[in-house]
This record gives C-alpha cells, structure tokens and sequence, in this order.
C-alpha cells in the first residue's frame, strides 16, 4: 500500500548541484576537468532545493568570503535560474551556454516522463 501511495504522490521538491573551481586569476570553471581541480586554489560544491534554499555547500581550498559570495551567486545561477540566466543572449556571448536553469530542465524531464507514463490511460 505505501508504495501504491508513494507512487501516486508528486515530488513535493526537487534538488540541483553543480561543481565549481576558483582558478588562481579569480575565474569560475563549472564542470572542471581533473586537471582544472588539481589547479585550482579552491573547489566547491553547492547543492539548492527547486525553492531555490542552500542545501549543501562543500568547500576545498583557499577562498575568502568575497570568493564564495560570487561561487554561491553562480551557482544559484546555474542551478535555481536566478539572476542573469534569464538573459540568454548575454550568456552566450560571455561563453555560459551550459548555464542554464537546472531547475527548469529538470521540472520539463519529469513532465515529459509523466506524460509518457501515463498514455496508457487514455
């Protein structure tokens, strides 16, 4: 029976992480190579609910406050679609094209497997 109901219940909330580095010349690399984390001064993983709520931050390295307010605003960027992100052609002109709301891709996935889903039904 609990599954029956688990199964029928939505997702009340949903969760995005990105993985992020602080080079040395104060630059941001998402998505960093191995190489890029062996590099960097600092690494950092930042994880928020789809309400846009700082879930996990796991950080590595040498960074001040200043370093991980701009790490913490870009990766609510990249994961909860807040800020710049809705300016699409700004984002591909400075090279952010796999910035994107993760928040948004994910709720559309789900839609989409749901619709699949339940096809059955009609």
């Amino acid at each position: 029976m609990l599954a029956l109901l688990s199964a029928a219940m939505p997702l009340a909330m949903t969760m995005t992480s990105t993985l992020l580095a602080l080079m040395d010349d104060g630059k941001i690399i998402q998505h960093p190579t191995i190489r890029e984390i062996q590099q960097a001064t600092s690494v950092h993983v930042l994880a928020f609910t789809s309400h846009g709520e700082l879930l996990v931050d796991e950080s590595e390295g040498d960074f001040n406050m200043d370093d991980w307010d701009l790490i913490f605003e870009k990766a609510q960027r990249i994961c909860c679609g807040t800020g710049e992100e809705a300016d699409v052609d700004t984002m591909l002109d400075e090279g952010e094209e796999g910035e994107c709301e993760l928040t948004g891709f994910l709720r559309s996935t789900l839609e989409e497997k749901v619709t699949s889903d339940l096809k059955w039904r009609k």
